[in-house]
């Protein structure tokens, strides 16, 4: 059986008896229970306190010293009752002073039934609604305060209109003083720009955001905070401000500066294994040589010039010289300072044109398998370094596979997502969204897990002595290209070598700077030489007068221009080193230039040209001479340079 539902008491409040009376039976006869009735402000106050109806029926216009619009706010602040007004009257000034009590309606009287009772039953919805936003609020506040988060919530002028309990316990502050922009006191100076930055630009574009900042807490330590706004909308998708959920981070943020302070100090206990193993490698190679050089020379003392063994005992000098000579190129290419011409290069194209020679060298118990699509990726490249690449990568893989059958692929493609495990250098981060991909695979012996991080190393070799630059100048040219190694291993199962270049889209090739054309002079003359090193100033001079010419020496830049300026009337050429003390090479010619126009100049330098050539120069020399050189190429550029 149903159970009805108990009729609506609603408080009637006219001081005209007949009115009440008939506002008695209205109401009974709609289904509702009449309370009341009060004939004062003061008396429906009493009883709205007492019998707790769900409506008053309101008079505005009441005896005593409360008239109905104040009794009704009252009554609304102390228990939370609607009221409907009454009144025969409809003036503006009356009507404005009946919102300030937020009554649920106003009736003129004389009152109509259904008038009546459908103003009350939308009083009564209106009140429930409300009662229901007001507990689900209050509901939500509770939740808000009784969490860990620090929440606040922003309007549509960016001002922050709440704190909750647990951000005010955080700050020690008030919520009068945190909301608006108060809570920016708060924040540390040095965050506090970004912060308002991020809040800002967000909010111009309706996004939510993220950001971390220092926030002062009560005892006056700031701490690290992760902020996340989010956007507030209502039920019609109406943009409201932000609600914005923090988090005290700062234990998580000093767990990160730690692993990061053990990462660097890994990796300088790494790079310092690396340069020992280095320096001990260079030591021992350069030692070799020169022990041979030296022995060589030594025996030349006690040895007639100019028969058999004179001049085997110089081969065997000059052989071993060759040898440190590029035992420092490779270094230099390791460090990435001998850069080369870049132009574009179709990476598939630049594999293909070499396989047969790359096929000639690989043992005949490997084979290789090549997977290069046409049209390849365009990378800005040397084209001599990446077959550079492309050969060490190879010569490194069939030597993993030994004497046994063996399977090499060589693979190009290209390539946007490429993996952190094991990827070389250990800092580097990609910057452009597609790479080249140059993947060289093997059916090797593989490599041990502890040696995986090290293979990239100077000298480092689980093969034979003497090698252990391969990899590195393979490291050290794809670092020079802004690009990546990673390496993938098994032990017993083989290797994959991946080494990954920024694709380009240019189209045209950059050239480097021309050398000046060469002045017409006449055969022999006067050469200033310039060099910081004694005994390349005293080899040089006599290679230079024993054919035939004079040599004037300096051994810095200041140097340098005082005796060009002294005897430019008889110089005839400059061999000018690049680096110097004091003033470098570039410098030097462009003073010896304003006090000389055209004088001509050898540029020497132990970099590459591309390197030691590049960048704007107002005067360039006529022919530049890499280090270290033998006799011949020295001569040949002397007769170049004027001819």
């Amino acid at each position: 059986m149903k159970t009805s539902m108990p009729a609506r008491r609603i408080l009637i409040v006219e001081d005209e008896p007949i009115v009440a009376i008939n506002l008695h039976e209205q109401l009974e006869g709609l289904g509702y229970q009449p309370v009341g009735p009060a004939a004062r402000g003061e008396a429906a106050i009493t009883l709205a306190g007492e019998l707790r109806p769900d409506l008053v029926l309101m008079d505005i216009q009441l005896e005593g010293d409360l008239d109905g619009i104040a009794a009704a706010r009252e009554i609304r602040k102390r228990f939370q009752i609607p009221s409907l007004f009454l009144s025969a009257f409809s003036e503006d000034a009356t009507l404005e002073r009946a919102k300030l009590a937020e009554p649920f309606g106003y009736i003129l009287k004389p009152i109509e039934g259904r008038e009546l009772k459908a103003n009350i039953e939308m009083a009564i919805y209106k009140h429930r609604m409300e009662e229901e936003l007001r507990e689900k609020e209050e509901s939500y506040r509770t939740l808000a305060d009784s969490g860990m988060a620090l929440i606040w919530t922003s309007g549509t002028d960016r001002k922050c209109d709440y704190f909750n309990l647990p951000w005010l316990k955080f700050t020690g502050r008030t919520l009068e003083q945190e909301l608006g922009d108060g809570w920016a006191e708060g924040v540390h100076p040095d965050d506090l720009a970004r912060c308002f930055k991020i809040y800002t630009e967000a909010f111009d574009r309706r996004e939510s955001f993220s950001m971390d900042y220092r926030l002062r807490r009560h005892d006056g330590q700031f701490r690290w905070i992760q902020d996340d706004g989010s956007l507030r909308h209502d039920s019609h998708g109406n943009f409201l401000g932000y609600i914005g959920h923090c988090l005290d981070i700062t234990e998580r943020k000093q767990a990160e500066e730690e692993r990061k302070r053990l990462e660097a100090q890994n990796l300088a206990l790494q790079k310092s294994e690396s340069l020992g193993r280095m320096a001990g490698a260079i030591a021992h190679h350069f030692n070799n040589q020169l022990a041979v050089v030296i022995g060589n020379l030594d025996l030349l003392k006690n040895v007639p010039l100019g028969n058999a063994e004179s001049a085997e005992c110089l081969s065997g000098a000059m052989s071993s010289a060759r040898k440190a000579a590029e035992m420092s190129g490779l270094m230099l290419t390791y460090l990435g300072q001998t850069h080369g011409l870049r132009e574009p290069q179709n990476l598939s194209d630049l594999c293909r044109s070499h396989l047969p020679l790359l096929q000639a060298s690989i043992p005949k118990n490997v084979s290789l398998n090549t997977t290069l699509p046409s049209p390849g990726p365009v990378i800005k490249a040397n084209a001599s370094q990446i077959l550079q690449v492309l050969v060490n990568l190879l010569t490194n893989a069939w030597e993993a596979c030994g004497k046994e059958p063996g399977n090499i692929s060589l693979t190009v493609k290209t390539v946007k997502d490429i993996p952190t495990t094991n990827r070389y250098p250990l800092d580097w981060k990609p910057k452009e969204t597609a790479y080249g991909c140059l993947e060289v695979s093997d059916t090797g012996s593989g490599i041990a897990g502890g040696d995986i991080e090290k293979v990239c190393d100077p000298f480092f070799t689980t093969k034979f002595t003497g090698r252990g630059l391969g990899l590195a100048v393979v490291l050290g040219i794809t670092r020079e290209h802004c690009g990546c190694v990673t390496v993938e291993s098994t032990t017993g199962r083989g290797s994959v070598f991946c080494v990954y270049l920024p694709v380009t889209e240019e189209a045209a090739p950059q050239k480097p700077a021309a050398l000046a054309p060469a002045p017409k002079t006449s055969k022999g003359g006067t050469v200033l030489l310039v060099d910081d090193e004694p005994l390349v100033l005293n080899l040089v001079t006599k290679a230079l007068q024993k054919f035939g010419y004079t040599v004037l020496t300096a051994r810095d830049g200041a140097a340098a221009v005082e005796v060009f300026r002294q005897h430019q009337a008889e110089i005839n050429l400059v061999l000018l080193d690049l680096i110097l003390p004091g003033m470098d090479g570039w410098q030097v010619l462009a003073a010896m230039r304003k006090l000389v126009p055209g004088i001509p100049v050898i540029l020497s330098s132990g970099y590459d040209e591309a390197y030691a050539m590049a960048g704007d120069h107002v005067e360039l020399p006529q022919v530049f001479l890499g280090k270290p050189y033998e006799l011949e190429p020295l001569l040949k550029a002397v007769q170049k340079a004027f001819p």
